[in-house]
């Protein structure tokens, strides 16, 4: 058998990115193979300076290639070196909080910020929780929690968040009035990200959940950066155009070193309030293909009634607002599953609550 970039590309998709179900092949990370003689040369770009992560990496990729008949010498080349200053020199965990979980979305309008919402106030029940609005441009937690109360300065001349429904809060939105645009660039929404994590009194909390903008930009890149995130919820809908770009947000995180937890299909199915019977007006199955493709849970399927719309309008959410609701029922079984994948993986990082 010929020795070919493309057999060999297709035997790295044996090697998993460490902590991963996906292969580097499928998450884009080979950028380059090229063959002279026995030498095999590998370029990667994993998307990380951890030492350890690195270290595995190669040693994943020289184990699979060298096994291939007529390879003999693997050299591997990582995109990650002399790179000049860490973009990760900066993260450190939250002191009093014990796991970061970010809700992300690749594009607007799948009910993202619904979602996290819910999400937060299921896991209160579990233990204690933060929610972090980092969706500078479009601040919603103000009118889903129905307050206007603005947070306050400690003492220590830290940021008192708001309290509502028993879960700490902070969003832009409690600092604009409803008529105000967010007119920034990047660096500014990098500092209000900086600081509502830094700067706001988070602890004792077991879960911080951070609402994130859709897309991967400057907030996604900033929370990654300044704190070690426990994992990440995606959002979508069920139609081809909401799942289209799911799978680079998916690939972000894998190359920031940021476990997906699972996939939430939000708008599963217009429920009927009369006869009960659901209608898949977005489609059916993409999100199953979605998780199955990236080797992750699909957690939750959510369907569209307009109990949850209405609760998030008047200020209380579905789960609090009527808590014995099928739909609550099943925000509550994703917060069980969320948990448990957060339990799962076992890292409590150093400063937190036990």
């Amino acid at each position: 058998m010929a020795l070919t970039p493309e057999r060999l590309r297709d035997a790295l998709r044996a090697v998993r990115f460490p902590g991963f179900n996906r292969d580097i092949v499928r998450l884009g990370m080979v950028t380059d193979l090229a063959i002279e003689g026995g030498t095999v040369r590998v370029h990667l770009r994993p998307g990380t300076d951890k030492p350890e992560v690195l270290r595995q990496l190669a040693a994943d990729v020289e184990r699979v290639l060298g096994a291939e008949p007529g390879v003999g010498k693997v050299e591997i080349r990582l995109a990650s070196e002399g790179r000049g200053k860490d973009p990760f020199a900066e993260r450190a965990a939250l002191p009093g909080v014990g796991h970061v979980v970010a809700v992300a979305s690749a594009k607007g309008g799948v009910g993202k910020s619904t979602v996290a919402v819910n999400l937060a106030l299921a896991l209160a029940r579990l233990g204690r929780v933060g929610l972090l609005d980092a969706d500078v441009y479009g601040p919603s937690l103000p009118i889903m929690f129905g307050t206007a109360e603005r947070p306050h300065a400690t003492a220590a001349k830290r940021i008192q968040p708001v309290e509502r429904h028993g879960i700490r809060l902070i969003s832009m939105g409690f600092f604009l009035d409803e008529q105000s645009p967010v007119i920034w660039r990047g660096p500014l929404v990098m500092g209000i990200v900086r600081q509502f994590l830094r700067d706001v009194d988070w602890g004792p909390t077991d879960y911080l959940v951070v609402d994130l903008p859709p897309g991967t930009g400057d907030a996604q890149l900033t929370l990654v950066q300044q704190v070690p995130v426990t994992g990440a919820v995606i959002v979508t809908t069920p139609q081809d155009v909401a799942l289209l770009d799911v799978g680079r947000t998916m690939a972000m995180f894998a190359q920031v070193s940021t476990p997906v937890l699972g996939v939430v299909e939000n708008m599963s199915g217009y429920v009927c309030p009369q006869c009960g019977t659901e209608d898949p007006v977005f489609g059916r199955g993409g999100a199953d293909a979605l998780a199955e493709r990236f080797g992750v849970p699909l957690m939750a399927r959510i369907p569209l009634v307009p109990e949850v719309r209405e609760g998030g309008d008047r200020g209380h959410p579905i789960v609090v607002a009527t808590p014995d609701h099928p739909v609550s029922m099943q925000f509550r079984g994703l917060a069980e599953r969320v948990a448990a994948e957060v339990a799962r993986l076992g890292v409590v990082p150093a400063g937190a609550s036990a």
